[in-house]
C-alpha cells in the first residue's frame, strides 16, 4: 500500500514551499530562505527555479534554468499528498517559468507571498527583461502578499522611479498593488529622509503602516531575500503585517550591524539566527 505525505506528521509545524533559485555561492535566495525559515520553526520545502554557480552579483556566473523541471516536481509533490500552509516565490531566471509557477499556485491552495525580484535603485538586475516585468505583474495579481522594493513597485505599477520617495506616490503604488486577491503589500527600501530607510505597507482592512530607521553605509547582497523570508515566516506564525515587517527589518539591521565587511558573499545572517528564534 502506498504512503502519502499525510502518513508522516510534522508535529503541527507550519509548512512553506519556497520557489526561487539556488546560488551555490553567495548568501541569497534559497541559501538564505531555507536556514532562516527553519530557524523560525517552520518546515521549509524548496522548488528551485535555477541553479547558479554564484548569484549575479559575481561576474559571469554559470546559470542553469530549471524551467522544464518545475511542473514535474509539482506533479510529484501532488502525487505524494504534500500540503503547504504558504508559498513564497522569489527569483525567476526565465519569464517562461511564470506559467509553471502559476500552476503550482493553483495546485496547492494556500496563501502566496511574492517577492518580485527584478531590480533596485531604478535599474533591472542582470538578466532581467521586460518579459519578466510582464509575467511578474500577472503573478502579483495571484499573490496574497507582495513584497517589492521601490524599483520593483514602480515596474509593477508602471509608475516612474523617483530619486526620493514621497508619501503620495507610495500610497498610489500600494493602492494599485492591493487588488482583489492581494490583501497586503509592503514596499521596502523606502527613504522618508536622506539618512533613513525603511518600509511602507498597506493591509486591505487595517490600512497603511510604516517603519524606518537610520540608514547604514554598508549595502549587502541578499538583504531583500532575508527580509522576505522573515516576513513570510512571521506572518505565517500569526504576526500581523506591521509586526512581521518590523521583525524582518530589525533582523536585516542586525545582519548589517554584525557583518564585518561588505563583500559579494552577502550579509553574515547566520550569527543572528539565535536572536531571531528568541523573538518568536
Amino acid at each position: 500500500m502506498g504512503l502519502s505525505a499525510l502518513d508522516f506528521p510534522l508535529l503541527n509545524m507550519k509548512k512553506i514551499l519556497v520557489i526561487q533559485d539556488l546560488s551555490c555561492v553567495g548568501r541569497c535566495s534559497l541559501t538564505v530562505a531555507l536556514p532562516i525559515l527553519s530557524a523560525m520553526g517552520i518546515n521549509c520545502s524548496v522548488l528551485p527555479t535555477a541553479v547558479l554557480s554564484t548569484h549575479t552579483g559575481f561576474p559571469k556566473p554559470h546559470i542553469r534554468s530549471l524551467t522544464e523541471e518545475i511542473s514535474p516536481i509539482c506533479d510529484h509533490l501532488q502525487e505524494i499528498g504534500a500540503e503547504f500552509d504558504a508559498i513564497l516565490i522569489g527569483y525567476l531566471s526565465d519569464p517562461q517559468q511564470a506559467e509553471a509557477v502559476a500552476e503550482v499556485i493553483s495546485t496547492f491552495d494556500c496563501p502566496v507571498f511574492l517577492d518580485p525580484v527584478m531590480g533596485d535603485r531604478g535599474k533591472l538586475y542582470k538578466g532581467i527583461t521586460q518579459d519578466h516585468v510582464a509575467v511578474l505583474r500577472d503573478l502579483a495579481a495571484m499573490a496574497d502578499v507582495v513584497l517589492p522594493n521601490v524599483t520593483e513597485a514602480c515596474l509593477l505599477t508602471g509608475l516612474p522611479y523617483p530619486e526620493q520617495t514621497d508619501g503620495h506616490m507610495l500610497r498610489m503604488m500600494l493602492e494599485k498593488l492591493c487588488g482583489r486577491k492581494t490583501e497586503t503589500v509592503v514596499i521596502t527600501g523606502v527613504t522618508p529622509a536622506e539618512n533613513q530607510v525603511g518600509f511602507v505597507g498597506i493591509h486591505r482592512e487595517e490600512g497603511m503602516f510604516s517603519y524606518h530607521t537610520d540608514r547604514r553605509a554598508n549595502a549587502l547582497h541578499g538583504t531583500g531575500d532575508m527580509f522576505s523570508a522573515v516576513f513570510a515566516g512571521a506572518y505565517l506564525l500569526g504576526r500581523d503585517p506591521m509586526e512581521a515587517g518590523e521583525l524582518a527589518a530589525k533582523f536585516v539591521e542586525r545582519v548589517l550591524e554584525h557583518t564585518s565587511e561588505a563583500t559579494p558573499y552577502g550579509g553574515e545572517f547566520e550569527t543572528q539566527l539565535p536572536w531571531l528564534w528568541e523573538q518568536l
